[in-house]
């Protein structure tokens, strides 16, 4: 597994156990993550139960920043219960992919009005953040 694959998947289950509560579809997510980018179910419970600490992330690009942003939201509405740990979670992952916590956070609240948002639309509200990799 390639190591910008790795820091993404440790992120996202970070983000899921960060409530006490790793969900069942939260699983799954991160599951189907490793499947879409050829990590076998094996190498991806390794991981999960010994993630990567979260660490910097300003080294990557820009497109990686939205991807990663992307997902970690889509991580946090898909048991339906967006928690107190997980916002803040989401907000540090954020500042540190380069993004302003109040964008993040206006994504959030929008996301939160309408928890049934899809994955393309999560996307493209991550995309028209301010990020200074941006052109």
């Amino acid at each position: 597994m390639n190591p910008v694959l790795q820091k993404k998947l440790s992120i996202l289950i970070h983000l899921a156990s960060v409530d006490g509560d790793f969900a069942k579809i939260e699983k799954s997510f991160i599951l189907d993550v490793c499947g879409e980018n050829g990590v076998s179910n094996q190498e991806c419970e390794k991981l999960i139960e010994n993630p990567d600490p979260i660490g910097t992330l300003g080294a990557l690009s820009y497109n990686k920043a939205v991807e990663y942003m992307s997902e970690c939201i889509l991580l946090m509405i898909i048991d339906g219960k967006i928690r107190r740990s997980e916002v803040l979670l989401c907000e540090d992952i954020g500042l540190k992919l380069g993004f302003q916590k109040s964008s993040i956070d206006n994504v959030i609240e929008e996301v939160k009005e309408d928890l049934s948002k899809s994955r393309n639309k999560i996307f493209a509200l991550v995309e028209s953040l301010p990020h200074p990799g941006k052109v």
